[in-house]
């Protein structure tokens, strides 16, 4: 796994891999952010990570992702209005999942989500929702 440092601190750095699937990583915790990125790189996924709902604003208007994976409860915008707010700007066929340890899968679904995992999860669950298309079928 390489890692590309990004001159401008407004965007998320970015573990770079072959042509995998894109996915953006968004979540204030930084153990589950770099596990997720360990794990779904291990899948040939390019990962980007945010720590924030702002960071994932501004990486989502500078890039195209296949998959955004975001944490409910985050300082400042919560997941379910970053959720909204991307739902406007992203193209259709992007795959949102939501992710909390409370059951607010209903709201992100409402909000525009395409799917919800409850946390703690294991990243290969994850992954293969991903990778299986389990989400898109």
């Amino acid at each position: 796994m390489f890692k590309k440092q990004l001159d401008t601190e407004l965007l998320p750095r970015e573990a770079i891999v072959d042509d995998g699937p894109t996915v953006l990583v968004v979540d204030d915790d930084q153990e589950m952010r770099d596990s997720l990125q360990y794990a779904l790189s291990s899948y040939n996924m390019q990962v980007t990570l945010c720590e924030n709902a702002t960071e994932a604003l501004l990486a989502a208007m500078g890039g195209s992702f296949d998959f955004i994976i975001t944490d409910y409860k985050m300082p400042g915008m919560d997941g379910i209005e970053l959720v909204r707010r991307l739902r406007a700007q992203q193209p259709p066929l992007t795959v949102i999942i939501g992710m909390s340890g409370m059951s607010v899968g209903r709201v992100f679904l409402e909000a525009g989500a395409n799917d919800f995992l409850l946390k703690p999860f294991v990243p290969y669950d994850l992954a293969m929702m991903i990778d299986g298309g389990d989400i898109l079928a």
